[in-house]
């Protein structure tokens, strides 16, 4: 089954026994959502972990103003939502099908009664929430302190690295435009667009229908740490 290979490949899941997949399963509901349906909201309720069986869904949280920042991608094998397992808060951000995605959904009380029969699912989960922390701990450090082509490298590297794209021309291509590379960069437009003209010129990234193609990444991650 689908479930089954993308349960096998998720770190939530990592070295738990084959059959524990039935009995995940049987205990999670699935849930469907069409592309730009809402899985939640910022200040909902926080009682599920989410993990994705098929599809895409977008992180996202929006300002007073209205503008919105994407926070992460993310793919089949890969849970979202975790920190409601952990402690009852209001959900900090809001999530959104980016395409026809099927989740499967571990309320709170499930998940400790799991925990009591797979004592490791609390270690992966433990695992997985110090990863996002050492991500969120780098986003400040660039977005705060460098300079804007170390802003603009780290959040192109960050989509790569959730995935966000798909291997294409001898490179990684990211459907994005220059206002969202800017909202996830932190800079205005006119400054993602002046990086993103500098980057290409210099063959690091292409300009293509629909986005970019990050064609050396070794190079990408110079401009990040100012090498370059």
């Amino acid at each position: 089954m689908i479930a089954d290979k993308v349960l096998s490949q998720s770190e939530f899941w990592r070295s738990l026994p084959v059959e524990s997949h039935r009995i995940l399963r049987e205990a999670c509901p699935t849930w469907r959502f069409d592309p730009g349906e809402t899985i939640f909201q910022k200040g909902d309720p926080g009682e599920a972990l989410y993990l994705v069986l098929a599809g895409k869904v977008r992180i996202f949280r929006e300002s007073l103003e209205g503008r919105r920042k994407v926070l992460a991608y993310v793919h089949p094998g890969e849970v979202f939502g975790e920190m409601s397992l952990v402690e009852e808060r209001p959900r900090s951000a809001s999530a959104v099908a980016e395409t026809p995605t099927e989740v499967l959904v571990l309320f709170r009380d499930t998940y400790m009664n799991l925990l009591r029969r797979f004592p490791l699912l609390g270690h992966n989960l433990a695992r997985i929430i110090a990863a996002r922390l050492r991500e969120m701990n780098d986003e400040i450090l660039f977005l705060t302190f460098e300079e804007a082509k170390s802003k603009v490298a780290f959040a192109l590297l960050k989509l790569y690295r959730h995935r966000h794209g798909e291997p294409r021309d001898g490179g990684w291509f990211i459907p994005i435009v220059h206002q969202e590379i800017a909202n996830l960069a932190g800079t205005s437009r006119e400054t993602a667009t002046r990086v993103v003209h500098e980057l290409r010129d210099r063959g690091i990234i292409a300009s293509v229908s629909s986005g970019l193609v990050l064609r050396d990444l070794d190079a990408l991650e110079q401009v990040l740490y100012g090498l370059q």
